[in-house]
């Protein structure tokens, strides 16, 4: 009875074998293709297959509900003409790639978008998105990639009115990469966890990153440049960022890296330069058995370095590199950041204006740095005299201070072990982005050298005047 069994089992597994299996099929839309549109391609389609569409213009909106291929060739455009949202992903392990996607509509209540992904484990890539109101939308879409796309906002709409360039939403396991992004709102991050974003662009924006909610995320060698805010994050856990630049973001608020509620923070080898503040400290860590952690960081040319709420503590500072920041630390308000550590096993940070000597040259300062400026203190209680910082009368001020010990405030903080030397962090890391930063320390240095240039002419005017 057995054997008879078998017998058929392995009839029936031979059977199997000798039928022939579906092979992947390639359709091509276009003049020299088997269909004239993407919709009847998709039609015609079967899970699996591949649908080449060859350049041309194609209508809007497109919607993909089989798990197919679409790749562009010759740069296909689809053209939305100002209406609505352009493309819509409903089927999972869709890849859509080579496409151009110009003129979504403008209503920022109806989020017309160009690509809106509605499927888990969908690659959008080599795309190049224009006049977009938003950009790509996860929405609730895990396991999604973003690679290496292009986006360019509406630059007519207004900043506050415009859309995300990339939002992802209730979406885990999301990878960004690669993707230029600019003249958008924000790059938002909602209610996901174990987001990756490496090695993009985000440029002239209002918010280059911007994080609620979402959980282990690490964002590595990116460049934030030229926006209202560098990056903003708030209410998460378990946050890494390295390899970033973060520059010259100036808006109102013009944080470079603002934390805000955030817990379990790792932040290393990132250029924070010439922003408004280049570290912004907002109750985090928000847990009071929890540390933040920032070493071999630049922070260098902001008007602040770093900026913190008074009551801000637990955040660990080691091996930074503070230079030339108009002021090196300030908290908003009454108050200081002494419940920071700012040295831990006799290793501190660098500080450009640190005054002291190395008499046994281990690398480490004799003397505390101690951040005390009497007109730093009176700024951080009124900001408006942060206009006369380089006046006569705030210099005064800290003349007065260094010479009678009676006046001088409380530090804001005290490095036991600051260092004598600095080592920059590997802009060779991101060779793609050293320009940006650069060309904004030169854009500085040339600014400045008009200014001097400027005031060198108007005291040689009124000396002719005074002459004749």
């Amino acid at each position: 009875m057995r054997s008879g069994i078998a017998f058929v089992f392995a009839v029936f597994v031979l059977c199997l074998a000798g039928r022939p299996v579906q092979a992947q099929r390639v359709l091509v839309v276009g003049n020299d293709g088997q269909y004239a549109t993407i919709e009847a391609a998709l039609a015609a389609a079967q899970d699996g297959d591949t649908i080449e569409v060859h350049g041309g213009v194609y209508g809007a909106p497109l919607n993909i509900e089989k798990s197919v291929s679409l790749i562009g060739v010759n740069g296909p455009v689809i053209d939305g003409q100002g209406t609505g949202t352009l493309v819509l992903i409903y089927a999972p392990d869709v890849l859509f790639q080579g496409f151009v996607i110009r003129n979504t509509g403008s209503n920022l209540s109806h989020e017309d978008s160009a690509i809106v992904i509605q499927a888990e484990r969908v690659t959008v890539a080599e795309n190049r998105l224009e006049s977009v109101l938003f950009g790509i939308y996860f929405a609730a879409a895990s396991h999604g990639i973003a690679r290496d796309n292009v986006i360019y906002g509406k630059p007519e709409v207004s900043e506050g009115l415009r859309g995300d360039s990339i939002r992802v939403w209730y979406s885990d396991h999301v990878l960004l990469s690669g993707n230029q992004a600019y003249i958008t709102r924000d790059v938002l991050i909602w209610y996901a966890n174990f987001v990756s974003i490496e090695n993009n662009i985000f440029a002239r924006n209002r918010y280059g990153l911007h994080v609620m909610y979402s959980n282990d995320m690490t964002v590595t060698g990116n460049t934030f440049a030229e926006s209202s805010v560098g990056c903003y994050l708030m209410y998460a856990l378990r946050f890494t960022m390295t390899d970033n630049y973060v520059v010259n973001n100036r808006g109102p608020s013009g944080y470079g890296l603002a934390l805000k509620d955030m817990d379990s923070v790792t932040v290393s080898h990132n250029v924070l330069a010439g922003n408004r503040a280049g570290l912004y400290l907002d109750n985090s860590p928000a847990l009071y058995e929890g540390f933040n952690e920032f070493e071999f960081n630049l922070l260098a040319y902001n008007d602040i370095g770093v900026l913190a709420l008074p009551a801000v503590a637990r955040n660990i500072f080691q091996n930074n590199i503070f230079l030339d920041n108009v002021q090196q630390a300030g908290t908003e308000g009454r108050g200081n950041l002494q419940g920071n550590v700012w040295q831990e096993d006799g290793i501190g940070n660098y500080w450009s204006d640190y005054v002291g000597y190395d008499e046994d040259g281990d690398g480490i300062g004799d003397l505390a740095y101690r951040s005390e400026r009497l007109s730093e203190s009176l700024s951080d209680s009124y900001p408006v005299l942060r206009l006369f910082i380089y006046s006569p009368a705030l210099q005064a001020l800290d003349f007065v201070g260094a010479a009678f010990p009676s006046l001088r405030p409380d530090p804001k903080l005290i490095d036991e072990a600051p260092l004598m030397q600095y080592t920059l962090p590997g802009s060779s890391a991101l060779p793609g982005t050293a320009p940006l930063f650069w060309g904004a320390a030169l854009i500085l240095c040339i600014s400045g050298a008009a200014v001097y240039v400027f005031a060198l002419r108007s005291s040689w005017s009124v000396r002719l005047r005074r002459l004749s």
